[in-house]
Order: structure tokens, then sequence, then C-alpha cells
């Protein structure tokens, strides 16, 4: 996968996320770590697109944030899941493919201005309003499409989801108790590095 269509995934998973008040960051920056019963690849092949492939597959709770495919397979969805889990992961990736597409359309825009010598930034603004604009509405319905199957989930299933929640809560915590350590306040006494949860989500793909 492309770090162009990896970024535009988690753009589009990050929309869904925004939807439901969820900082999307935190989806793109936070990836559960592979201890938690997904596969290694979700975490150690994080650079080759390993992790978004496997978030990809699996299963996105809004306002929780990422179940992995293994995890999902833990669950033991019955055909009723399944039909909801699989109308949200089309419904995901219909998102993911239109915003790759518009995504090309800013990508030419900057480019045009950029060989013209001529930049226009209240243009390139204006072409990203649109953009939220236009995905908004569809984003819902995706968020709204996951929160069905989460809806669908019975107690036992609920419970798997609520464990693997809290352990990916205590690792993130524990890893960041040793970054601390480790850095202290940082240099000339400036505080340590955000969580990951609350850096910025990646840039977009500089212009050729």
């Amino acid at each position: 996968m492309s770090r162009f269509a990896i970024r535009t995934n988690l753009a589009a998973l990050a929309i869904v996320a925004a939807t439901s008040g969820f900082a999307a960051s935190a989806v793109m920056a936070a990836p559960p770590p592979a201890a938690e019963g997904g596969p290694a690849a979700m975490h150690d092949g994080h650079r080759g697109g390993g992790f978004h492939k496997g978030m990809r597959d699996g299963l996105f709770i809004p306002g929780i944030g990422p179940v992995s495919k293994a995890q999902v397979a833990e669950l033991k969805l019955d055909a009723k899941q399944e039909a909801l889990f699989k109308t949200a992961q089309d419904g995901q990736r219909s998102l993911h493919e239109a915003m790759r597409a518009n995504g090309g359309k800013r990508h030419d825009l900057l480019k045009a201005q950029l060989d013209s010598g001529k930049l226009d930034p209240r243009a390139l603004v204006e072409q990203s309003e649109k953009s939220r604009d236009q995905f908004g509405a569809q984003a819902k319905q995706v968020r709204d499409q996951w929160l069905a199957v989460w809806d669908s989930l019975n107690d036992t299933q609920r419970g798997q989801v609520t464990k693997i929640v809290k352990e990916r809560q205590a690792k993130m915590a524990e890893r960041h108790a040793k970054m601390e350590g480790r850095h202290g306040k940082g240099r000339d006494g400036m505080p340590p590095p955000p969580p990951a949860g609350d850096v910025p989500p990646p840039p977009p793909p500089k212009a050729n």
C-alpha cells in the first residue's frame, strides 16, 4: 500500500472518528500493541503498512477505536453480526476510495499552483472545506454502521471488547510513563513530547 493510500485510509477513519467525538489522531497514532492478541504484523509491520492493513480488516468502534482482525475472530460473531460488520467495512472502504480520489484533486491543484509560480492558499483552503462538507454526511453514515455492529454485540462480547480496551489503555499508560522516565522534562526544561493520541495527523503527501 502506498503512503498516499495509507494516509487516505487513516484520514477516512479520522473523519469517522471525528463525527463521534473521538480523538482522530489517537486512531492514527496509537496502534494497539501486538501483545493484545492481534497479529504481530499489526505492530511490527507498522512501517510497511502491516498495522494499517490489520486495522483496515478489523473492527472500528466510534469513540473507542480499532479492534484487530484476530480480536474480532475471538468475538465469534454470528451471521447477523457478520453481515453488519461487512456492511460497515464496505462503507468504510467506499469512503476511503472517495477521499483518495478527492485527494488527487487537491494534489493536482497544488501542483498547478506550484507550476505557475502562484500559490493561492485561499483556493487550497476552499478545496479542503469542500472536501469536509462533501464527506461529512458519508462519514456519519459509516459511523452509524460501525455503531450498529456494537449495538448487535451481546453482553459477553462487549465484555471482551472492554477487556481489550482496558488492556490497551494500561499498556499505553505504561509506555508513556517509561518515556517520561527516560526523557524527564526534555532538553532545556521543556516538557516531554505529548502522548501519541495528542499528536497531529500525518501531513498530506508532498507535491511532485
